[in-house]
C-alpha cells in the first residue's frame, strides 16, 4: 500500500517499505531516495498544517506557516495573528463585562471583572482537557458560573455548581467530559 499520508506511516518500521508509492524497502535503487526524502518532507508540512496536525487546538486551524527555527518558532492561529510555539506565556484577554468563554480563550487566559460563563458543549464545541487561565482583576469577587446542563465541578471535591474567585485571585478551567469541567486555583471557592 502506497503511504501517501504521514498518518499512513507504520510504527514498525518494516512495515514502511514505500513513501507515496516509491520503493524505500532494503535494496532499493538508490536513485529514488532523493525523491522519498522530498515525499516525506512534504507529507509531514502536509500533517502540520492539516486538521490531524500537531499544533492545532479547538481555537481553529492553522491558517499560516510554521516559521523560524527553535526559540523563535511561530504559527498562525485562526485570525492570523503569530502566536509563539511552546510554553511561554499564557496571552491575557481583558474583559470588563459579563464573558461566555469561547474556543479562542484555549491555552490562554481570561483577565476579567465581571461574571465568566462555561457554556454547554452544544453551544461551544470544546476539546476534552481544553484548559483557561482565568484572573480575577478587579476589587471585588466575582462568579464562575456553568451554563444549564454544564457540570463545574471544584477540583478535589465533590462540590459542584457556580463557583466564587476572589479578589486578584488565578482559576484554572480544564474541560473534562463532555459537559463536565474542574475548576481550581488560588482564590477558588
Amino acid at each position: 500500500m502506497a503511504r501517501n499520508a504521514i498518518t499512513e506511516w507504520d510504527i514498525a518500521p518494516a512495515n514502511n517499505s514505500d513513501i507515496a508509492g516509491i520503493n524505500i524497502a532494503e535494496g532499493c535503487p538508490a536513485g529514488g531516495i532523493n525523491d522519498a526524502i522530498r515525499a516525506v518532507m512534504a507529507q509531514f508540512a502536509g500533517w502540520l498544517a492539516s486538521a490531524a496536525g500537531p499544533l492545532l487546538k479547538s481555537g481553529g486551524a492553522v491558517t499560516g506557516a510554521l516559521t523560524g527555527i527553535g526559540n523563535g518558532s511561530t504559527v498562525l492561529d485562526a485570525s492570523g495573528v503569530a502566536r509563539g510555539v511552546g510554553y511561554r506565556n499564557i496571552p491575557l484577554t481583558a474583559k470588563t463585562s459579563a464573558y461566555t468563554i469561547t474556543l479562542s480563550d484555549v491555552g490562554q487566559g481570561v483577565s476579567t471583572s465581571a461574571t465568566l460563563t462555561v457554556p454547554t458543549n452544544a453551544t461551544t464545541a470544546f476539546a476534552i482537557g481544553d484548559a483557561i487561565a482565568v484572573y480575577n482583576n478587579s476589587s471585588s469577587n466575582n462568579s464562575i458560573t456553568a451554563a444549564s446542563g454544564v457540570t463545574l465541578r471544584l477540583v478535589a471535591s465533590s462540590t459542584t455548581g457556580t463557583r466564587t474567585l476572589a479578589t486578584r485571585g488565578l482559576a484554572t478551567l480544564i474541560k473534562v467530559g463532555n459537559d463536565e469541567w474542574v475548576i481550581s486555583g488560588a482564590g477558588v471557592s
